[in-house]
């Protein structure tokens, strides 16, 4: 081989070596600028629904058992990527509004059950960081939620109204998968899909001793996260 074809050939192999050093440097660099603390604000919408419903007595109609419901959250967090660890954990609050749960004993009285709910969450993510823009991620959590469930029983054939309020405290767990997008130095934007099983609901016992139940209250939740890295 000439001088000429060895100059060439040691190109041809130092042009690979210097893409992928660079390459590498770059996803490091990428994933360290996510490092460290920061807080996330969420935007939630969600399809809920509510299943294993029943009464104390009687034969429970259901007029719905699904509903689209919005929730706002907070995040505060930690990136362990600087640790060499592409893993994030955080504490997770967030408030989910009305739902209109309506259902109806047999020869009894109607039930119009306004449900919402508290959550406070510890979530941790695994991180696959595609370039200095884009990662995804999957995860979940553990938790606590309460599910207050105000209710207005209106009997079906004269007699009084009357209205409860109940707190249903319970075990709540997610699942979840994603996508960040880093704007800016200091700001991300993540979308992500989640599936919550918040717990138990219950009202009652009512004045006619009806006691209202369904075993779970879950949700399909579309995320919209706005994250600031400190």
């Amino acid at each position: 081989m000439t001088l000429s074809g060895v100059k060439k050939a040691t190109v041809a192999l130092l042009i690979p070596l210097m893409v992928l050093t660079a390459g590498e440097a770059w996803a490091d660099r990428a994933s360290s600028d996510r490092s460290g603390d920061y807080v996330s604000l969420l935007m939630i919408g969600s399809l809920s629904t509510v299943s294993g419903t029943s009464s104390s007595s009687g034969v429970l109609l259901l007029r719905n058992d699904a509903d689209l419901v919005g929730a706002v959250g907070l995040t505060v967090g930690y990136n362990w990527a600087k640790k060499g660890l592409p893993i994030r954990s955080e504490i997770e609050y967030h408030y989910r509004a009305r739902f209109d749960f309506d259902s109806r004993v047999l020869h009894s009285a109607g039930y119009e059950n306004q449900l919402s709910s508290h959550a406070l969450i510890v979530n941790a993510y695994y991180d696959y960081q595609m370039n200095d823009r884009w990662a995804l991620f999957v995860g979940g959590g553990l938790g606590w939620a309460q599910n207050v469930s105000e209710v207005l029983r209106v009997p079906l054939i004269g007699g009084q109204r009357s209205e409860l309020t109940n707190r249903t405290n319970n075990l709540s767990w997610n699942a979840a998968l994603g996508a960040i997008w880093s704007f800016s130095r200091n700001w991300d934007a993540e979308f992500r899909y989640r599936y919550i099983d918040l717990g138990e609901v219950e009202s009652g016992p009512h004045i006619d001793g009806q006691t209202i139940k369904a075993e779970s209250y879950n949700s399909h939740d579309l995320i919209l996260g706005i994250t600031y890295r400190f």
